[in-house]
């Protein structure tokens, strides 16, 4: 019989906070927009309802930025999925990621079980960690539920358990749904999705399923694909290319690709979608699906220093090694879907484990490999089998199950503002203190109690405004109704509203939020003035000191900078944004004890491809160099000094090969969300 029970994992653990205080809004993302993409050789199916990168709104989620690479002894809250064939270890305060995948035939996991519990600054909302199968929906990248809690209930079936995972979705107002069903003598994992809109008019949304399967030499991905698309640097761009061999290489084995990459598999009329990812033996993990997943990718990091420092970092030394195979609703990650008005879209998904010769599925002809793989996976996954259970998980996909987790108030607040439930099947109610939004959702004014503090959330939606403006006209407009509508137009772009609505807040109680917000919407000169009064007020957040600091220095108002980071406690003074301002302070008054002192700290929150630290090593070496000879240094001269100290591993967190250019048609975008 198949057990669900709830079970722990100990494992080393960092420190993971609360999240930031300050609302991030879209044009504070670290995702550089491309405003004039080139998505070269696309069909209209690729392109269809494209989006870039870094030009949608994450709110009212708030960004993970608070965590370190302490990995204490720990333990992970789990939900345990076994029968005699198979073990999985669900998470469900992190997103509800399958954790573990444990064959217990083959006598190994199936997907990249990490070692350790390790945040680092991956995710749209910041803090993510690397491993297992994770759900990514309903906003573009990482699942906003990485590290916070989702919904999970237990349903009995007469074919035996299924573990539901649910959420609701904040930005898109809609609900997501997983149903893991392990039968009880089989080895093969189904996984239902059922995304449901609760409104009457269709929206856009985004669904990928990411998968984490160990990476090891000769390891090669195959997939049906009459072509391939990738993602091009610079500009986030989408180039469509002759899979494999399109750039002189076998781009099938990732272990090929120097820069990180993301590779499309297309074949628009294939028969059957999958995709497996076997080792040089030919044994693996494979994925098939319902039609309703049309997207079939794979990312890796890249065999150069920085991709494979970036696995290692969100693991141990010498053990992070994965690879990413991924299954979407869209062709490609640049994309959404429609989600109909009222409607549901459904798919199922099956994983097993893949037993093939070595020498079928490594054949140099590609065509020739996938085709013996395919022959593999229709004898693993039978056809009529998996449209029956498909079929069966349909079904049940509305029955309501037994709580074993709560999720987040957000679903119930919904609720209860709207007056009608978000799908049928799916229990939000949860017990929570009380907030102003469920003042509002319930019609009543904001209490004395919730107008004493800024509260930690915020509301932006259409329909939560109006809700607010309606509360003003109640209730009189307070300092709490002027900053929330003002955070609401500004993350929409609607700048002079928004500075009328934060001047009138701090009028009626002067906050340090609003006058951050403030901040944001002036000149350089009085927005300095905004942030010193913010930063004066009660409640400020140490993440306004970083944003102070992170201003002063885009500025480059260096003597404004060094005399702020004095005048900031101790505590505050370790945020690493804020040591990395006083690097680049060293780095300038030629102080390179200190400079050096920072660098040998271990960064945790470091955006990937970024190159900040590697500027500050090569302006350390150099100035050594300098100090040592008493005189500048020709350009050769440097370039030896960098050749004879290169960047150690604990400071690259670069995406590209250091020895290649940035037009080079190599260079990948680290897009694996």
């Amino acid at each position: 019989m198949t057990v669900i029970e709830m079970a722990s994992l100990k494992l080393p653990s960092s420190r993971l906070g609360e999240p930031d205080k300050l609302p991030t809004f879209h044009w504070q993302q670290p995702i550089p927009v491309n405003s004039t993409p080139e998505n070269r050789g696309l069909s209209d199916e690729e392109s269809a309802h494209g989006f870039q990168w870094g030009d949608s709104s994450i709110l009212p989620y708030r960004v993970l930025n608070d965590y370190d690479r302490s990995q204490r002894p720990g333990t992970l809250e789990a939900i345990r999925i076994e029968n005699d064939h198979l073990r999985l270890s669900v998470l469900p305060k992190h997103g509800g990621r399958v954790f573990e995948f444990y064959d217990k035939r083959l006598e190994r996991d199936l997907v990249f079980r990490n070692p350790v519990f390790q945040p680092a600054n991956l995710a749209a909302l910041g803090a993510w960690f690397s491993g297992g199968i994770e759900w990514n929906g309903l906003i573009p990248g990482h699942t906003p539920f990485s590290c916070a809690p989702v919904f999970a209930e237990r349903l009995e079936t007469e074919r035996g358990p299924i573990l539901r995972l649910f959420e609701f979705d904040r930005v898109i107002e809609a609900a997501w749904q997983i149903d893991l069903f392990l039968p009880p003598d089989g080895d093969q994992v189904y996984v239902h999705g059922r995304i449901v809109n609760p409104d009457s008019h269709e929206k856009l949304a985004y669904w990928w399923t990411n998968v984490a399967v160990p990476m090891s030499s000769g390891l090669r991905v195959l997939s049906p694909a009459d072509y391939s698309i990738e993602h091009v640097l610079p500009g986030n761009e989408l180039a469509r290319f002759d899979f494999p061999h399109g750039h002189g290489f076998d781009g099938s084995y990732p272990e090929n690709w120097q820069n990180a990459t993301s590779v499309f598999f297309r074949k628009p009329q294939a028969d059957r979608r999958w995709i497996a990812a076997l080792d040089a033996s030919g044994v693996g993990l494979a994925q098939t699906s319902t039609r309703e997943l049309r997207g079939r990718k794979f990312f890796y990091f890249g065999e150069a220093s920085g991709g494979q420092h970036w696995m290692d970092f969100l693991s141990l030394d010498g053990e992070g090694r994965y690879l990413e195979i991924q299954s979407g609703i869209t062709p490609t990650q640049n994309q959404r879907f429609v989600l109909p008005a009222s409607g549901i879209v459904e798919f199922t998904e099956c994983f097993a484990s893949l037993v093939g010769d070595a020498h079928d599925v490594h054949q140099a002809d590609y065509a020739s490999a996938c085709a013996a793989t395919a022959r593999l996976v229709e004898r693993r996954f039978d056809e009529a089998d998996f449209a029956d259970v498909d079929a069966f998980l349909r079904k049940v996909a509305s029955t309501p199950g037994k709580r074993l987790q709560s999720g987040s108030a957000w679903g119930m607040r919904h609720e209860r503002l709207t007056g009608k439930a978000i799908a049928k099947g799916l229990n939000f109610d949860v017990e929570a203190p009380v907030s102003p939004w469920d003042e509002l959702a319930s019609g009543s004014g904001s209490s004395q109690k919730s107008l004493e503090a800024i509260p930690d959330d915020f509301v932006v939606s259409p329909r939560w405004c109006a809700a607010l403006c309606e509360s003003a006209e109640s209730q009189g407009q307070t300092w709490l109704h002027s900053l929330v509508l003002g955070i609401a137009a500004l993350d929409d772009d609607r700048y002079e509203e928004a500075r009328a609505l934060f001047s009138q807040s701090i009028a009626i109680k002067p906050t340090w939020l609003g006058e951050r917000n403030l901040a944001l919407l002036a000149d350089d000169q009085i927005a300095e003035e905004h942030y010193r009064r913010a930063w004066a007020l009660p409640g400020a957040p140490p993440s306004l000191a970083v944003e102070i600091v992170e201003f002063l220095q885009r500025l480059e108002r260096f003597n404004a900078l060094n005399a702020f980071i004095r005048t900031l406690p101790a505590p505050v003074l370790t945020q690493e944004r804020i040591e990395i301002a006083r690097a680049i302070l060293a780095l300038r008054q030629s102080d390179f004890d200190t400079l050096q002192t920072i660098l040998e700290r271990q960064f945790a929150t470091i955006r990937e491809g970024e190159t900040t630290l590697d500027e500050l090593w090569q302006g350390l070496q150099i100035g050594l160099a300098m100090e040592r000879l008493e005189r500048e240094l020709s350009g050769e001269e440097a370039a030896a000094v960098l050749r004879s100290n290169p960047l150690p591993k604990h400071l690259d967190f670069r995406m590209l090969a250091a020895s290649q250019p940035a037009s080079s048609n190599k260079d990948q975008n680290d897009n694996h969300g």
